[in-house]
């Protein structure tokens, strides 16, 4: 019986063991699944340049390389949560920030293919209280960025708080308060100036069309049909997302302590990192929560045109020229060009994420980097990874 008993606790022991071991694999190897497309020297140099936030004490980095409609590089860089040490993956569910605009620009899109949106429409027609600024305000130009409606960051708060995601305020609230000025900041279409309530706006619109929760619609209409299962609209903070990566910046950073110290937040001094979670629900600019993977799914339809047809990808490629010299922006997404090539981007950040997408439809390929660091630069390092594919000749 005793043999039995230790026999049983032996390999109890070693049963632990390997599960550590397995774990510890899975903490430094983070699910890399990369491919033949690229090469081992080549994620050598992908490896290098995240090596300093692959550690177990640091937040970090998903990046993801999408080529032909498959996900050929996927991996994480470093902690999820710090407080548990979960490691970031391709499973790990980020807030994208403003690259969540393109998702608010999907709505609109589907919305018109319906026939029940025009970019013509006034906003008047579905927002009463804009009916001040008259007509000339249409759906155009909040997709454009030409309004001239104020951004509710650049005004105050009823309640004297300041617009920080530590003091709890709604896309509602926002909208009220930017709907306050009886003038606009310039007429429709002189000008472009970006502001996130263009697109908090188009979020009540769809909600006005629809006659439901913009994340129901979101759901019904582009998550579930793409099979994008970790994604959704993050207009309750009170909901628990699996696998979610909370927000950090290091405690010793001048620009964090002055800007929490502004907002009137004290932090103990010195080092390691503060925790930053995003408590305030307000979407339609940023609220979007997702993964490499359902990401990778979302870049695949531009190609796969499964969601409304060729005439939706066509749609959100859109660009349009105003009485300004800015022309280069699409439904919640901007056109450039890189090596030649035409690109279509976006960038976003915010307290508790900084993210990147970038796509280059004539090499069906795309990157996808995102940090839970609000300084984390995802923009810069996609573009370092970029600069190395490039050097490799794979763009």
């Amino acid at each position: 019986m005793h043999g039995i008993r230790n026999k049983a606790a032996r390999c109890l022991v070693l049963a632990l063991i390997s599960a550590s071991l397995w774990s510890t694999a899975l903490s430094t190897a983070q699910q890399n699944s990369g491919s033949a497309w690229v090469s081992q020297a080549t994620q050598a140099k992908i490896d290098k340049l995240f090596a300093l936030y692959a550690g177990p004490d640091s937040p970090g980095y998903a990046l993801g390389l999408i080529k032909d409609g498959k996900l050929v590089f996927a991996k994480g860089y470093g902690q999820a949560n710090l407080d548990d040490g979960i490691p970031i993956s391709p499973s790990t569910s980020f807030h994208l920030a403003s690259v969540s605009k393109q998702f608010t620009g999907a709505a609109v899109a589907l919305l018109i293919l319906d026939g029940k949106l025009s970019l013509e429409d006034p906003v008047s027609k579905y927002i009463p209280e804009t009916a001040k600024y008259g007509d000339g305000l249409r759906i155009k130009h909040l997709v454009y960025m030409t309004s001239g409606l104020h951004e509710y960051t650049d005004l105050p708060r009823s309640s004297g708080d300041p617009w920080m995601t530590f003091y709890y305020f709604t896309r509602d609230e926002a909208i009220r308060t930017a709907l306050k000025p009886d003038t606009l900041e310039f007429a429709p279409g002189t000008q472009w100036a970006y502001r996130n309530i263009n697109y908090m706006l188009l979020t009540r619109i769809v909600e006005e069309i629809s006659g439901e929760p913009f994340s129901t619609f979101m759901q019904q209409r582009v998550f579930a049909p793409l099979n994008m299962r970790h994604s959704d609209i993050n207009d309750d903070t009170t909901l628990v997302i699996p696998n979610r990566a909370t927000g950090y910046a290091p405690r010793s950073d001048p620009r964090l302590i002055k800007e929490l110290a502004d907002s009137g937040i004290q932090i103990r001094p010195g080092e390691g990192w503060v925790r930053l979670a995003r408590v305030s629900p307000h979407y339609g600019g940023s609220g979007v929560f997702s993964t490499l993977e359902d990401l990778a799914k979302w870049d695949e339809n531009w190609y796969s045109n499964q969601l409304a047809g060729p005439a939706f990808t066509e749609l959100m490629n859109k660009q349009m020229h105003f009485q300004h010299d800015k022309y280069n922006d699409a439904f919640g997404l901007v056109w450039r060009e890189l090596y030649g090539k035409a690109m279509l981007d976006y960038s976003g950040g915010d307290t508790d994420t900084s993210t990147y997408m970038a796509r280059i439809p004539s090499e069906h390929f795309t990157v996808v980097c995102l940090s839970n660091m609000p300084l984390g630069d995802a923009e810069g390092k996609a573009h370092e990874v970029l600069e190395i594919l490039h050097s490799a000749g794979k763009l």
